[in-house]
């Protein structure tokens, strides 16, 4: 006789079946229960349904996404104007498409985890004079000099015991790869993506994240990079062109209706702004 499988020796807590009716109750999806759709959180452009217009989402509350890109493809400088989009005033000068939606009131974090606070600083100021003008609800943060583990858990800190936990619209981390210590170690992989999960859902943030490409490759770097793809509601590609002039943004996996791909050059004051010409 086969006997059942022991679960005490693969997980450290066993639940009750108390516990688990609370989850029965907690997480079952009535069918019949009218629910109301993820608030959108950014949009790229719009798309014409029955002769309506919609915004394309790119980003939800209560989800994230996440940019991918080579070394030194400007996927930051995208990060900059997903920032400045979403916080609004003059951006749409820059990006003209890309639009926040419901932001009154609600924080905006930026984690930078590889560069220092100078560099730190010149990208968050980069968002402001997009913006227009300096904006209070912005909070950078540049944890560079931290191991990997405190990254982590200081990120969770901030979407979910931090003074912002509870008003959070948009949180960006760049990049991903720097709050495991191996990209490559399968179970902290999955354990930073249900992390992930798990502060979405409750903050009702929208979470963006940086990836950087395997080398030669389509593919984001290690386990991480491919968990989060999975997971991700947008994937958005970066790419640069051989000249360094021209960056283009390729929507790779979205859950809605994909943003039209776009390209983005730097202006006179060394800031992101869309183009119309092709590589």
């Amino acid at each position: 006789m086969i006997k059942p499988l022991d679960t005490t020796q693969i997980f450290e807590n066993k639940l009750t079946n108390e516990d688990f009716q609370k989850l029965h109750n907690k997480y079952f999806v009535d069918v019949n229960e009218k629910l109301k759709k993820q608030p959108l959180a950014l949009s790229i452009g719009q798309y014409d349904y029955k002769g309506n217009l919609y915004p394309i989402p790119f980003g939800t509350y209560g989800d994230f996404s996440c940019l991918v890109g080579a070394s030194k493809s400007m996927k930051t400088y995208l990060k900059s104007a997903l920032i400045a989009g979403y916080i609004g005033g003059k951006s749409n000068f820059y990006f003209p498409d890309m639009r926040g939606h419901e932001t009154k009131d609600k924080f905006v974090i930026d984690i930078d985890t590889e560069q220092s606070k100078w560099y730190s600083q010149r990208v968050a100021k980069r968002s402001c004079e997009m913006v227009g003008s300096n904006y209070d609800l912005f909070k950078p943060f540049t944890l560079r000099e931290e191991d990997p583990k405190i990254r982590f858990q200081f990120i969770e800190y901030i979407m979910m015991e931090s003074e912002y936990r509870n008003n959070i619209g948009l949180i960006t981390i760049d990049g991903a790869a720097d709050i495991l210590e191996s990209v490559n170690d399968l179970d902290l992989s999955n354990k930073i993506v249900q992390g992930m999960m798990k502060w979405t859902t409750v903050s009702k943030a929208h979470l963006c994240t940086v990836l950087h490409l395997n080398h030669g490759s389509n593919k984001p770097t290690g386990h991480l990079g491919s968990a989060i793809m999975k997971k991700s509601e947008t994937v958005a590609y970066v790419e640069r062109d051989k000249e360094n002039i021209e960056v283009k943004v390729i929507p790779g996996y979205t859950r809605s209706v994909p943003f039209e791909e776009f390209r983005f050059t730097l202006d006179e004051n060394h800031l992101p702004k869309e183009i119309e010409v092709g590589f």
